[in-house]
């Protein structure tokens, strides 16, 4: 018997939470005997994958999102091109997958046409938030849009407030599941599986260069944020923040983005450029997470976030926005912080550096990816005994 089929879809190896979901999910799969293919969009790779992970590269012409989402637009039209294209390359150099997880929305969009069979859409942020502005313009075309991309398989969602916005955004509308020749329609159906974090790699990953002192920087002897440089991770909060500790340790900034260079000049108006370190993308953080004091996460809304967790496997404090929909899930109260609140997220960061052990919270073991993976493959075979 020929071993079965793991295939997860995204758009490229870039170094954020829904690639180091795949990655993750790709290796201990790999353990488990399965065959296991990532296929992506674009050849961009900043996150490593297990070298028995077969990786596969289906190019598509770039083109922004339209204002207007309708399933007869001119993305649309490209999109199905891109979607058969892809039903082609999986069928003629991998197979039939068992199981087919797509992540992210563009992905999502792109699948929904695809005559797969197997396919679980994989959301890692909510989508209320994501789409905020559009719903505020025009709420009605979004939402069919969004319930034709969302309703055309089942959904993981990485938190149950992201599950819940899913729903409360598109209902609990049908899909078509693709069954051979036949065209079953059942109920839509959602699940909550958060991210894998996988212990045994943070830990060793750790262990590697880059060390702390290459950056001149000492074991707890700083604070940390890692995220790319957008709107949504509210780096303009963490410095205006900051600024108001009068700051006795160090501020590293891991990360990229098209707001880097508005957030070193928000630095210096601040009067804290020589405080804070702006330190790029690092493709390995978790040496510079583990000698942190404390890791800090300002985002205005996450779907999961994978951060927390991976700061938790290697002991460090954390505080965090209670932004929708991750963080609640993974932090006690006392270490959230309203959103946009910058005066209490100050006191919360002098709180926290006085007292870090206090602000400590342990690694919850359903995270591990083995626990995981199953829940996909269980979801899976749910999808699988329905047609």
């Amino acid at each position: 018997m020929s071993q079965p089929i793991i295939l997860l879809i995204l758009k490229a190896l870039e170094g954020r939470g829904a690639e180091r979901m795949v990655t993750t999910l790709a290796r201990v799969y790999v353990k488990m005997d399965y065959r296991v293919h990532v296929l992506c969009l674009e050849d961009t790779q900043d996150m490593p994958l297990d070298p028995r992970v077969q990786h596969h590269v289906v190019p598509y012409n770039q083109a922004h999102n339209p204002a207007v989402f309708e399933e007869s637009s001119e993305q649309a039209a490209a999109y199905k091109v891109v979607a058969k294209r892809i039903d082609d390359y999986v069928l003629q150099n991998i197979g039939v997958p068992n199981l087919i997880l797509a992540n992210i929305y563009k992905v999502n969009w792109i699948m929904a046409y695809s005559n797969l069979p197997n396919i679980v859409n994989v959301l890692h942020t909510a989508l209320s938030r994501q789409f905020q502005d559009q719903l505020a313009t025009t709420p009605a075309q979004i939402i069919a849009h969004l319930t034709m991309v969302y309703g055309a398989h089942p959904c993981s969602c990485v938190s149950d407030g992201a599950r819940k916005d899913l729903l409360a955004l598109i209902g609990n509308h049908e899909y078509r599941a693709n069954n051979g020749a036949d065209n079953v329609v059942e109920a839509h159906r959602t699940t909550t599986i958060y991210n894998p974090c996988d212990v045994y790699e943070i830990k060793r990953a750790a262990a590697l260069s880059p060390t702390i002192d290459q950056f001149g920087l000492t074991v707890k002897g700083y604070l940390i944020h890692v995220a790319s440089f957008d709107i949504m991770k509210g780096h303009q909060d963490l410095l205006q923040a900051y600024a108001q500790t009068k700051p006795k340790l160090p501020l590293v900034l891991v990360g990229k983005g098209k707001l880097e260079d508005e957030i070193k000049q928000l630095a210096m108006e601040l009067g804290i450029a020589d405080s804070v370190k702006f330190l790029g993308f690092q493709a390995n953080p978790y040496p510079l997470i583990a000698g942190a004091a404390l890791l800090v996460l300002t985002s205005k809304f996450e779907g999961f976030g994978y951060v927390i967790v991976e700061a938790q496997v290697l002991g460090v404090s954390v505080i965090s926005t209670d932004c929708p929909f991750g963080p609640r899930e993974l932090l006690p109260e006392q270490n959230l912080v309203p959103v946009g609140d910058i005066d209490a997220l100050a006191q919360l960061i002098i709180q926290a550096v006085e007292n870090i052990a206090h602000y400590k919270v342990p690694f919850n073991q359903q995270l591990l990816p083995k626990h995981v993976a199953r829940q996909y493959l269980e979801f899976g075979e749910v999808l699988e005994r329905k047609k």
